[in-house]
């Protein structure tokens, strides 16, 4: 292997590096690749975990250093119990060609590391701290707090890879990729081929799912000494009666449906009375039984439904 060579990249061996009881460690190709595609000199892992990175870049003559929660971490090279959101950076983690992140995936994934893969006199202090145990939202403000902590230790022109994933869980799609914090230079997005996942041999009842078989690395180049260029995802809740973008049909149609799909002239002007859409309109209830005519039926006189 000499770099990465496609934008999919697949490795159904892990390799002997690391420790192979980590849940969720990744395959050392991973990090083998990384380096050589980015001629990687110096490589600090935040999550260091399983000890995968510091065996890759002992075996490549790769300067390292790794940080990770657990007290008594897997390999010498690991700084540990360190705390990402509150301890300082270290010194010898700055100037380094590339950081690389693996980090948990939140509570939904239910992979504890604090208490369940490695203990301690205080767990339950650190289990506060263990991001895989916080719930999405909050594991995502967090680990977005994380990223943009570590950016500011790179040196302009050097690299952040981030491995992560998906979660569904209920039905419900979790996305580190459409949540996390874009920082600096997004120079590239490799699909990662999941392989020899704890689900693989489950039956799912649900014909609607489709597994999660991928995962994502995010390669992120800082591109000056001064200005993080950040794209930070933030999500709102916007009632379609006060959307703009939304036309009087759509509108009409969504008051119709919360009123059991059948209504009245005048139960549909008091869902529709106040609203944005309707202080943006001169005639607004003109404009609703227009709409009405145009795409609706009447059952009776002053009395609407879906067609």
């Amino acid at each position: 292997m000499a770099g990465i060579n496609s934008s999919i990249i697949s490795f159904k061996d892990r390799g002997n590096w690391g420790d192979s009881r980590y849940r969720g460690n990744c395959s050392g190709y991973v990090h083998k690749g990384l380096i050589e595609q980015y001629n990687v000199k110096s490589l600090g892992e935040v999550f260091a975990g399983s000890g995968t990175g510091s065996d890759v870049c002992k075996e490549m003559g790769i300067d390292y250093l790794g940080l990770d929660l657990n007290p008594n971490p897997i390999r010498p090279d690991i700084i540990s119990g360190f705390n990402v959101l509150t301890d300082d950076i270290p010194d010898a983690f700055y100037g380094r060609d590339m950081i690389f992140m693996h980090p948990p995936y939140g509570a939904e994934i239910n992979i504890p590391y604090a208490g369940s893969q490695w203990n301690a006199p205080n767990i339950e202090e650190l289990k506060l701290q263990d991001l895989g145990q916080m719930p999405w939202d909050t594991f995502m403000y967090a680990l977005n707090y994380v990223v943009m902590k570590f950016y500011t230790a790179l040196d302009k022109g050097s690299r952040m890879a981030i491995l992560m994933g998906d979660v569904k869980r209920k039905g419900k799609l979790y996305s580190m990729l459409t949540d996390i914090v874009k920082i600096g230079e997004l120079e590239q997005i490799i699909i990662k081929a999941q392989h020899n996942c704890w689900s693989d041999n489950r039956t799912y009842s649900n014909r609607n799912f489709v597994p999660i078989e991928h995962e994502y690395i995010m390669v992120l180049k800082k591109a000056s000494d001064y200005i993080m260029s950040c794209s930070i995802p933030k999500k709102i809740e916007l009632d379609i009666r006060d959307s703009q973008c939304a036309t009087w049909q759509a509108v009409v149609r969504a008051t119709l449906q919360k009123l059991g799909g059948e209504a009245k002239l005048d139960a549909i002007y008091n869902e529709l009375d106040g609203r944005k859409k309707c202080e943006n309109c001169k005639d607004w209830k003109a404009k609703v039984r227009q709409t009405l005519q145009y795409y609706f039926a009447s059952t009776e006189r002053g009395v609407w439904k879906i067609a």
